[in-house]
């Protein structure tokens, strides 16, 4: 296991740093993204932002994999590794990054609807929390009673909510909670593919 956390942390330092994305969420400001880090991983008070630049045969594999195709701009993905320090000591906790899952335009009284998926992956390749922030359609699809379904999920697991037993849509919201689900494991391969164990 510590063999593990070195190689992510040791793959995440030394990448390609790159612009941010479209598809993968971006805030407007530091003290905002930190916000919702603090909410991914209460235990951090350190995050070290770290990028990363997908080469073609990447990009082709998460294509495949995923069922889409990526933006440009999603070829450099944003990592927040998330450190507890305290005495002189470090803990890593895991890895953290935001998703805009991809969904056709949907207008809520009068502006369009956003989805950004927060997810935090601990040091096992586990999802450790998955949050949505700045969604204004039912609020239950932001609730722990939704989200925490997800905890603990790897890539080995089913995200597919409609062949997944353990997993419950929020009624009425669907289409919302599928994208959700398919944000959480976006996460977890992106961060497969960035460590090169593919």
């Amino acid at each position: 296991m510590r063999r593990r956390v070195a190689a992510l942390i040791f793959a995440l330092c030394f990448v390609v740093p790159a612009s941010a994305g479209a598809h993968l969420a971006t805030f407007g400001s530091w003290r905002v993204t930190r916000d919702y880090l603090g909410k991914l991983f209460p235990g951090a008070n350190h995050f070290l932002v770290k990028k990363h630049q997908f080469d073609d045969k990447q990009v082709a594999r998460i294509e495949k994999k995923l069922g889409f195709d990526l933006y440009p701009e999603d070829r450099t993905p944003t990592f927040y590794v998330a450190v507890a320090k305290k005495g002189g000591k470090k803990k890593f906790l895991g890895v953290a990054m935001f998703v805009d899952p991809r969904v056709k335009p949907k207008i809520l009284d009068g502006a369009a609807l956003r989805l950004e998926v927060g997810v935090a992956v601990d040091a096992r390749g586990h999802i450790a929390r998955m949050r949505v922030f700045d969604y204004r359609g039912d609020l239950a699809l932001t609730k722990p009673k939704f989200l925490d379904q997800f905890h603990g999920m790897s890539l080995d697991d089913e995200f597919d909510l409609k062949k997944n037993d353990h997993l419950h849509a929020v009624s009425g919201e669907e289409k919302e909670s599928q994208l959700v689900a398919d944000a959480g494991r976006e996460a977890l391969y992106l961060m497969k593919i960035s460590l090169g164990r593919h």
